[in-house]
């Protein structure tokens, strides 16, 4: 027992200059990739609308929303970046989600309090390993209970961080931690019957989280044993956890490192198979017309019943369905993140290709490698046939990007939104974030662009 204070006590004893160089060094690139991920978000329909909800809700203007013109208070500043982070199955996984939940809580609060880039990057620091810990605690809380990872961990971890940048004790911590934990919530139907709640989860998460501390800061106390407590976080939506994963290594073992991003504007199971599929076409351009026969045999994670629809009905479904992913890659070019709209969920020919898409889960088990679950193609076109072999993809814990490779998918991928000094800007600020002394400049810089 008392893992909710163990952990409220290493969020509150880390400094800055506990972590690891190479931590700090991936965590700018996260920071990067965030902004990038969204950027691209204000451009989908539904973050506009949810965006404008948050508008018109009005609110003290305390701290910016991404790309706008307008300010509102940090709690719905939270909720509207976070719901942009979240738009468009683009966001970096570090931390299950974390850059969705925590980072648009922290970032609110850096900007009202004029904090600087070494007391933000502390902050994701802890609420990412937070996160991550709660996460990976967890058994079936997604394939067996229903629930979606980030809506509900994601508070957590944003009150972890902003419980940081505002010099929380442990005991303080604690409350808000406890707070948090009655705001877990999201519901895992969206993969099923589509919808954009899933849009909404991680932006709430942030705003809930950020809201958490705000209330420990006014003296609201909450349970001491929210995590590990006999009708706690895990009791309630967990089968029974790994309680040891919480704790075991903490302050010496980063759960966090190495980092997880994506390529593509898809689910993180399918971004090897998309580009394996993406590699294939550079070398041997094919007619999807006279694609006959498309075979996949992946690991069990991919195989999973929620990510096999096969008639999706907007874009969350497509990207979230490996069929019908695998057919939008054969037929469209994946490095660009907007080519997945609505006109290639109506596509005649990726709906047919996506129909006619074999899956078979792989018999043999391999080794564990984090953040990759393998899968073996078969395509067939044209009278030739085709085999590949599915490798971790850039990105992942074992192919990362590096600065440059961030710098160079951050230009890409905000070239419809950015021109390339604006986007150059944003880059330089983002690496010299232990420089900053005011985050004001950077975050204003982002909601005026």
């Amino acid at each position: 027992m008392n893992e909710t204070r163990t952990l409220a006590r290493f969020v509150a004893e880390t400094t800055f200059t506990d972590l690891p160089r190479r931590l700090v060094e991936n965590l700018k690139i996260t920071v990067l990739d965030t902004f990038g991920a969204a950027l691209v978000g204000t451009r989908q329909p539904w973050a506009q609308r949810i965006v404008a909800m948050v508008k018109a809700l009005g609110g003290a203007p305390e701290a910016s929303v991404i790309h706008a013109d307008w300010r509102t208070d940090v709690s719905r500043a939270a909720l509207a970046n976070g719901v942009l982070i979240g738009a468009f199955e683009c966001e970096a996984l570090t931390g299950s989600h974390a850059s969705g939940t925590v980072l648009p809580a922290a970032l609110a609060v850096c900007e009202r309090e004029r904090l600087d880039g070494v007391t933000f990057l502390t902050a994701l620091a802890l609420g990412f390993e937070v996160s991550a810990r709660i996460a990976r605690t967890a058994v079936g809380l997604e394939t067996v209970r229903g629930f979606h990872n980030p809506g509900t961990q994601g508070p957590f971890g944003a009150a972890a961080a902003v419980g940081k940048l505002y010099g929380f004790d442990a005991a303080r911590l604690t409350d808000a931690l406890g707070i948090a934990g009655s705001s877990s919530a999201g519901l895992l139907e969206f993969a099923w019957s589509g919808g954009d709640t899933k849009r909404l989860h991680l932006g709430r998460a942030g705003q809930l989280g950020l809201e958490s501390a705000l209330l420990a800061r006014q003296g609201v106390r909450g349970p001491a044993t929210v995590l590990e407590g006999r009708y706690g976080y895990f009791n309630a939506f967990s089968t029974p956890p790994r309680l040891e994963k919480l704790v075991d290594g903490l302050g010496r073992e980063w759960a966090i490192e190495p980092p997880s991003l994506k390529s593509y504007a898809t689910h993180v199971t399918q971004q090897a198979v998309v580009q394996a599929i993406q590699d294939l076409k550079r070398e041997h351009p094919l007619d999807p017309a006279a694609i006959t026969r498309v075979a996949i045999r992946g690991a069990p994670r991919i195989m999973e019943e929620r990510h096999a629809a096969r008639e999706p009905s907007d874009v969350l479904g497509g990207q979230y369905s490996l069929p019908f992913t695998a057919a939008v890659a054969l037929t469209r070019d994946m490095s660009n993140p907007l080519v997945y709209d609505e006109h290639a969920v109506a596509d005649p020919l990726v709906r047919d290709l996506a129909r006619r898409i074999d899956l078979a889960p792989l018999e043999e088990a391999a080794p564990e490698t984090p953040g990759f679950w393998p899968a073996e193609i078969l395509i067939e076109c044209a009278g030739r046939r085709h085999t590949l072999r599915t490798r971790p993809h850039k990105g992942s814990p074992t192919n990362p990007f590096t600065w440059e490779e961030a710098g160079e998918k951050f230009r890409r991928y905000t070239a419809s939104v950015l021109d390339p000094r604006e986007a150059t800007t944003v880059v330089d600020a983002v690496g010299g974030l232990e420089q900053a002394t005011d985050l004001c400049d950077l975050v204003r810089t982002l909601a005026r662009l």
